[in-house]
């Protein structure tokens, strides 16, 4: 208010109130009055090689450039749940290193996992479990677990189990899966499972009857995780 204040008082001296106003020629008293109004109230936003005015909206017809030799050149800051930066277009920033995206961490973001095989012929006990695949040691997070094996099935034996466990609490089994039968047998599982850092998933083996053992024939584990849960919580050992 001040400012219009002083911008009419000037428009007042410059129409004949004193003799200083009435030496100003008509050009001078149009450039004196455009400076008070736009430069106190800022309607209008700063043109091309004009200074920006903050808090107000700056037009420009060839790019702007903001450049510091000592550090980072432009901090933004914002309030709580509020952006601090906002865009009108969606074609791709080139060279922008951005920490999240959609919440979530270059860290997280990144592909992991693990996987194990083995195609040699493991003695499985009976009526005892041996371990017949692994992952390696896995970053922590939720993970879709899938395992299989293939037993050969001795005589005096009537089937397979298999189990997946976390190498940190093998006591717990995650899930099983098996077949009854002579001959080969298949077990698979499937779970999805929260892994804690560098633990490992495994896939263990039994066959059941008689006391002779049976022999692996082939077994494979993969673990992917998964960027993102809803619902309810993942299999934990000893849940």
């Amino acid at each position: 208010m001040g400012t219009k204040s002083a911008a009419s008082a000037a428009l007042v001296r410059v129409r004949g109130t004193t003799r200083a106003a009435r030496s100003l020629s008509p050009a001078a008293v149009i450039a004196l009055s455009l400076a008070l109004v736009f430069g106190g109230v800022g309607i209008a936003g700063a043109a091309t090689g004009a200074a920006m005015i903050l808090g107000r909206s700056n037009n420009e017809s060839s790019t702007a450039k903001l450049s510091d030799s000592r550090g980072t050149p432009l901090s933004l800051s914002a309030p709580k749940n509020k952006a601090p930066l906002a865009v009108n277009r969606s074609v791709m920033v080139k060279n922008l290193n951005a920490q999240y995206l959609g919440g979530l961490s270059a860290a997280s973001l990144k592909p992991t996992g693990g996987d194990g095989f083995n195609g040699s012929n493991i003695s499985i006990p009976s009526n005892a479990y041996a371990q017949v695949a692994t992952t390696g040691p896995l970053p922590a997070g939720t993970y879709f677990v899938t395992a299989t094996a293939q037993v050969h099935v001795e005589a005096g034996n009537s089937g397979a189990l298999c189990v997946l466990t976390l190498n940190s609490d093998t006591s717990h089994p995650l899930q099983d899966g098996g077949e009854t039968g002579g001959s080969f047998v298949q077990a698979a599982e499937t779970v999805a499972v929260a892994v804690p850092s560098k633990d490992t998933v495994q896939e263990w083996c039994t066959v059941q009857g008689s006391n002779n053992a049976s022999s692996l024939q082939f077994a494979g584990i993969t673990a992917i995780r998964v960027l993102s849960t809803s619902g309810t919580k993942p299999a934990r050992a000893g849940s």
